[in-house]
């Protein structure tokens, strides 16, 4: 089978795995059926699933989009949704438990209700998973906190695992909520501060910031894949 004929198969087999999951709405207008097959996917479930597909393809992240990934993932909000949500916590975890700390970051995660694999895109980014780092702007530990957001805790203390995860996470969390679950403004706020991305009505032009977005947001999707590529429905839609 070419590759071409397989993608569309396994297009339209994920496509069923989706009908039984979530059972589509009958259209008001039996007009307004796109397809001339009942049951079959209309050409914007089509053009979606193609979107997935690329997401979880055999292409390295770093050359996936010929533009900055942030504008990709700003592009093409519904296939990115599915392709970071459509697995189970196990599968998730599995994950998790081949980067360092990983026990105690899905710990974090399960509190404040944060997908465990973007703390620990955060984490790589900040620190490279040391628990000891400390920047030169005086940030510390896993996930880079500030000795100012700490309240009056010692610097020894922010070097322990737990306290930093669950400083930062909370954090990150905050952001999450205030930026409506927009990644790319959460993350530039993680990094340039809230007060910046206000400035300047979105990602700052500082380039620190934007390759800080590039790199998590790049480590984030090759988790992702990872997570993909182990599940079943990942095999199917990557196959030949």
């Amino acid at each position: 089978m070419s590759r071409g004929n397989s993608r569309i198969a396994s297009l339209v087999a994920f496509y069923f795995l989706i009908l039984c999951l979530v059972p589509p709405t009958a259209p008001s207008n039996p007009m307004d059926i796109e397809s001339p097959v009942a049951g079959a996917p209309s050409a914007t479930e089509i053009a979606l699933f193609e979107e997935l597909v690329e997401w979880i393809g055999d292409e390295e992240v770093g050359s996936m989009p010929a533009e900055p990934l942030r504008h990709v993932i700003r592009a093409r909000p519904a296939s990115f949704d599915v392709f970071r949500s459509y697995h189970d916590d196990a599968v998730r975890n599995r994950r998790l438990n081949e980067v360092p700390f990983g026990n105690m970051i899905r710990n974090a995660a399960d509190r404040h209700d944060v997908d465990g694999l973007l703390i620990a895109a955060v984490i790589e980014a900040e620190s490279s998973f040391d628990p000891c780092a400390i920047s030169d702007r005086g940030a510390v530990g896993l996930m880079q906190v500030m000795p100012a957001h700490a309240g009056e805790m010692a610097l020894d203390e922010l070097t322990e695992p737990d306290l930093n995860l669950e400083l930062g996470t909370r954090y990150l969390r905050h952001l999450l909520e205030l930026y409506d679950g927009n990644l790319e403004l959460a993350l530039a706020a993680y990094n340039a501060g809230p007060a910046n991305v206000r400035r300047h009505g979105g990602v700052p032009p500082f380039r620190e910031t934007r390759r800080y977005v590039e790199k998590v947001l790049g480590i984030y999707v090759g988790h992702h894949q990872e997570v993909w590529r182990s599940s079943e429905t990942g095999e199917i839609l990557v196959a030949d």
